[in-house]
């Protein structure tokens, strides 16, 4: 029996893996930094990219864990 442990989190019958759960907190280290720099310049911005596999999981489950985002753009996702 193997446990996964990938960060894009899209392995099937299975909810969550711990590499996608370590990659949501080390990038919420990231975007909270960002924030903090983006802060102390008059109109200053913070951009945070994050990388997945196919899909904007690991982006759209940070942006609302963190709670300092304001946008988050997700690509893959076509209308």
């Amino acid at each position: 029996m193997a446990i996964p442990v990938v960060i894009s989190n899209d392995l099937p019958y299975f909810d969550r893996s711990f590499g996608c759960a370590t990659a949501m907190e080390e990038a919420i280290q990231f975007i909270t930094s960002a924030k903090v720099e983006a802060e102390s310049a008059e109109y200053g911005v913070g951009i945070v990219k994050l990388m997945g596999r196919n899909c904007g999981y690991m982006a759209v489950g940070t942006t609302l864990i963190s709670r300092d985002v304001n946008i988050c753009l997700v690509p893959e996702i076509s209308f």
